[in-house]
């Protein structure tokens, strides 16, 4: 079975953007001056897999998760819309929503399902104004509905939900969002009285993913050495080339009822395995990607905030292999500053986009142009090389923009 994947999402009236519209495809890297909209595309794509959740959208996402609807809103909006189109397991789907605020409230306004339907223009499935909805079902009968103009209408239909509408749900909840994993030592972590991320004991529990913030590592671990030998060893081959060659193993402890733990072992000390917490925060940064990139194949989007932070430069360019592999089934969506990420891109041309503001200070959307990146990159590795020299500017064609 072929599993759903986003292939484009549009953003209108949030923060700096206006409105702009991203197709996906592969590796999509992100790049740009602070402040040029980069993280808020980020959040728009957690923003669209907690829309999957059957709880009040604007209560417990909008308000409690996101800061409220006026925070998000850009300047001069009232209104903030979101869509995604997604193509794989039946008919093209196409979904959006618009939240507006409405005196000092925030309302659900508007809200969208259209399906593609043999090859010909799509047409509506569910489509709501405020409270009014109509929903068409499987045999194609209409039904209308009243609905809670704070909460999403397709959370809300439950076994009455259509095929088209349950494909799309599964599609949201298979978004998968980090930022940065939690790998400061625990002196840090005790000084700012937190207590999280891998260099701490797991709950014992199944790992269908990585958790945010790389929390769940040993579960990770233990999920992927049941995966059989084949699997394993293919990730120790991966592991020694950020470790060392004398890795031999890992182990899956558990120092306390209910909890585990993961250790190294390494050859100069057969009997005495090293614990998760005693390693550099480059190294357990890399074992989470290698986490990342063998779990949870069938997600919809992978989306990763700076994923260079506390990398190697020899480490990173693994990574990036790491996204670019993930990429062949998913598309994936990365922000960096980092120009040596940039330099291990395997195809610049097409992964690459620049975030500016125009004079309205609304984000615009550019792309390489691929023929003069060609003949730059006969002297130069790659565009972060070419940023560095600061010949960005002559790179990009505008592609999109509010």
């Amino acid at each position: 079975m072929t599993t759903d994947r986003i292939t484009s999402i549009r953003i209108a009236g949030m923060r700096a953007i206006e409105n702009v519209e991203i197709p996906l495809n592969g590796l999509t890297v992100l790049i740009g001056d602070n402040g040029t909209g980069k993280s808020t595309i980020l959040e728009a794509f957690e923003i669209m897999r907690q829309a999957a959740k059957p709880v009040s959208f604007v209560t417990d996402i909008l308000e409690r998760a996101h800061g409220g609807l006026a925070t998000l809103l850009r300047r001069g909006s009232h209104e903030i819309t979101l869509a995604v189109t997604l193509e794989g397991d039946g008919p093209g789907l196409m979904y959006s929503f618009s939240a507006a605020l409405i005196g000092a409230a925030a309302h659900i306004v508007e809200e969208r399902l259209d399906v593609e339907e043999s090859g010909d223009a799509p047409s509506p499935h569910f489509w709501r104004r405020g409270n009014d909805c109509k929903v068409v079902n499987a045999a194609g009968e209409l039904t209308e509905y009243s609905m809670n103009e704070r909460v999403l209408g397709v959370t809300q239909l439950g076994v009455s939900a259509s095929e088209s509408i349950k494909r799309l749900l599964a599609a949201l909840e298979r978004i998968e969002c980090h930022v940065p994993f939690e790998t400061r030592p625990w002196w840090q972590q005790r000084e700012l009285e937190i207590r999280k991320g891998p260099r701490w004991s797991a709950y014992a529990e199944a790992a269908s993913q990585l958790s945010l913030f790389g929390a769940n590592l040993p579960n990770c671990f233990q999920e992927i050495r049941n995966a059989g030998n084949g699997v394993w060893n293919r990730v120790l081959d991966m592991a020694r080339l950020g470790l060392g060659e004398d890795l031999r193993d890992f182990r899956i402890t558990t120092p306390r009822r209910g909890q585990l733990e993961l250790e190294l072992v390494f050859g100069a000390f057969p009997d005495k395995p090293l614990p998760l917490d005693v390693l550099s925060e480059g190294q357990i940064v890399y074992l989470a990607f290698i986490a990342l990139s063998e779990l949870n194949r069938q997600r919809s989007a992978l989306v990763f905030d700076e994923p260079e932070l506390h990398l190697h430069p020899a480490l990173l360019a693994r990574v990036v292999g790491m996204l670019e592999d993930i990429a062949e089934t998913s598309p994936v969506i990365v922000a960096t500053h980092s120009d040596r990420l940039l330099d291990a891109l395997s195809k610049p041309a097409e992964s690459v986009v620049l975030c500016e503001l125009d004079e309205q200070r609304s984000t615009q959307l550019l792309h390489p142009n691929a023929a003069q990146l060609s003949h730059w990159l006969e002297q130069y590795r790659g565009i972060g090389s070419l940023r560095a020299e600061g010949y960005e500017a002559h790179l990009f064609d505008r592609v999109s923009g509010g």
